[in-house]
């Protein structure tokens, strides 16, 4: 039994065996026939296919897809391995209207693979494009869309795409012409656009991935853009929408030693173009990026770097910036913005930022901007941001620099109208008080100059003081402080020398620092000159003190100068050039009155600040006091 059952499995591992070997024969038979009859068209395909009929095929190609005419002026190649492939030489495109041609791209080398089996059968269909030195005309419309061309299968795609589910774009299946992949070598792109203005970019590398007309496109360019390498990704899964004007999905990140940028949302090339999505960008090197661009910032050096991300919302005539964060330097904000594009008008930039510490000095500093006119960072114009951009803005900020002083809690605004532009503080804490403030500005910027008014409550007016620094005997307290301030340098840059205006200070009780009058009244009996420091050991408590000045040119003139202590009372008037520290004033400590005791002093302070040289008037007049 046991013997019967062994013979029976081998009986059906034979047969096995057999069908195997029938199975493998019949392969490797089948193997040897295709790679025969595959040797076979490769070595017979120069003999069935002539260079002419490609080429031919090539040019009809070229104009069905363009609906303009291809000029091949240099000697066709063809090769057929690995694959089958032609190669051309000088093709030009012509779009022609009557006699009149207009050149729409220019080609020194290109080349596109085909499938062997549909030229046999005469149905030239080429795919995996390579083009050397291309050089592309393109036009944009007052529609947005690029107007290359207005004939054949890529203009009828353009025209007849429709919007598909899951973001993808629909074409009629005679129109989705297949593609495959593109590869750009030094190539040039000249956009004319229909406002006048030109742009053109060369030594444009690129890889390209397009399946069909219809499938989603990745790009992979690399250009130069005034002498710097830039990187460019951009992907769409509806590439004919977004070349036709119309919205369309679309990622696009820029690399570049000086910026980098990122989008990721729907995109429309229209006239009025819009981007919808999220948006982050990056200048690490912001003096790197003016120069680069061309654009001109007189106080570029107190701006470093920035950065901003945003969700881009687009509406009618207007873009918003919601969940915007950004950071200049050190100085980090969010808030909204929105822009919008009235037709006819200045755009108008608006919103509410709210900042954790604003340097106010570079803040404003980048209302400056200065923008070249054209394509080139050599081109020059009347371009002022000012002048470019209407702006309201709400500003708020935990703490503000206003060199050398710092305030809190500080409420602000921006308005830029017509040309002119004012900045004002609303309201802050200054030193225990309080801060308000005003600056409007020339017509040419803030690196005009402008008017400054500033107006202080209630602040520890010797700790202010303490920051600038002055030294020497001042009458300081809590007091307020009026100044009116004007120069025609740029606010960042003014030094004492370049202001004129006024000011006016009061303050309460307070001491004057090192002014002992006993020693004073004492000296001045028996010198005829001493130094103020000389009268320095104790200090002049007084009750409440004013002072208004006026000062241009580098110089204060004193109109008056009035500390009222509880015995004396303490008088002065001239002129101080502060920008040399030097000073002439005419002095007088009287007693209060009804003090009948002590005797006036009028006395003449000169020399330099903080110890002049003091000399009772007598001895000048050589007249004794009375």
């Amino acid at each position: 039994m046991t013997q019967s059952r062994t013979r029976f499995v081998r009986r059906i591992f034979r047969r096995i065996n057999r069908s195997r070997q029938s199975i493998i024969r019949v392969t490797l038979i089948a193997l040897v026939a295709f790679f025969c009859i595959f040797g076979v068209i490769r070595l017979s395909a120069p003999y069935l296919i002539s260079t002419s009929l490609v080429r031919n095929g090539m040019e009809r190609a070229i104009s069905s897809w363009t609906g303009h005419r291809a000029i091949i002026g240099g000697s066709p190649e063809l090769e057929f391995w690995p694959v089958p492939r032609l190669t051309l030489q000088d093709v030009t495109i012509e779009k022609r209207d009557g006699d009149a041609r207009q050149e729409i791209a220019r080609i020194d080398r290109m080349s596109a693979s085909f499938s062997l089996v549909k030229a046999l059968r005469g149905q030239l269909q080429f795919r995996d494009f390579h083009f050397v030195r291309p050089h592309l005309f393109l036009t944009r419309a007052p529609s947005g869309a690029i107007d290359w061309t207005d004939k054949g299968l890529l203009a009828r795609a353009l025209a007849e795409v429709k919007p598909g589910g899951g973001n993808s774009q629909v074409l009629e299946r005679n129109l989705n012409a297949r593609i495959g992949s593109i590869t750009i070598e030094d190539g040039t792109v000249e956009l004319q656009d229909a406002g006048g203005a030109h742009f053109q970019l060369g030594g444009i590398s690129a890889d390209i991935d397009w399946p069909s007309l219809q499938d989603a496109v990745k790009a992979y360019v690399l250009l130069r853009i005034f002498d710097h390498d830039v990187k460019m990704d951009l992907a769409s899964s509806q590439p004919l929408l977004l070349a036709s004007g119309r919205n369309a999905t679309a990622s696009l990140s820029f690399s570049s030693p000086v910026l980098t940028a990122r989008f990721d949302g729907v995109a429309n090339l229209a006239s009025t173009a819009f981007l919808s999505g999220a948006v982050e960008i990056n200048a690490a090197d912001i003096p790197g990026l003016l120069a680069w661009s061309g654009a001109k910032l007189p106080s570029v050096a107190l701006l470093k770097s920035a950065s901003m991300s945003a969700d881009l919302m687009t509406a009618d005539s207007g873009v918003r910036f919601n969940n915007l964060r950004f950071a200049i330097n050190d100085t980090n904000a969010s808030g909204v913005l929105d822009l919008t594009l009235p037709q006819g008008r200045r755009p108008k930039m608006t919103g509410t930022l709210a900042f954790d510490q604003l340097d106010v000095r570079a803040f404003l500093s980048a209302f400056s901007l200065n923008v070249p006119a054209g394509g080139t960072p050599d081109e020059t114009a009347d371009a002022t941001f000012l002048r470019q951009l209407d702006v309201d803005l709400r500003l708020s900020a935990q703490t503000a620099a206003l060199s050398p002083f710092d305030l809190r809690d500080v409420g602000a605004s921006v308005l830029v109208a017509q040309g002119k532009a004012n900045f004002d503080i609303g309201d802050s804490e200054f030193e225990g008080g309080q801060m308000i403030a005003h600056m409007d500005v020339a017509e040419s910027g803030f690196e005009g100059g402008g008017n400054l008014a500033i107006s202080i409550r209630d602040a520890d007016l010797a700790a202010a003081a303490a920051r600038i620094p002055l030294s020497g005997s001042l009458p300081l307290g809590i007091g307020s402080l009026d100044l009116t301030l004007k120069t025609d340098k740029p606010v960042w840059a003014t030094s004492a020398n370049d202001i004129s205006g006024s000011v006016k200070m009061y303050t309460g009780t307070g001491s004057l620092k090192q002014f002992d009058t006993t020693a004073f009244r004492s000296l001045a009996a028996s010198k005829t000159f001493f130094q103020l420091s000389e009268a320095g050991s104790r200090n002049f408590d007084f009750d409440n003190a004013e002072i208004v000045a006026d000062f241009a040119k580098g110089s204060a003139t004193i109109k008056t100068a009035r500390i009222i202590g509880r015995n004396e009372t303490l008088t002065l008037s001239g002129v101080i050039p502060y920008g040399t520290n030097g000073m002439a004033l005419a002095g007088m400590l009287k007693p209060a009155d009804g003090n009948d005791t002590v005797q006036p002093l009028p006395f003449f302070a000169g020399g330099s600040w903080p110890d002049p040289v003091i000399s009772p008037i007598s001895i000048l007049t050589g007249k004794p006091l009375e």
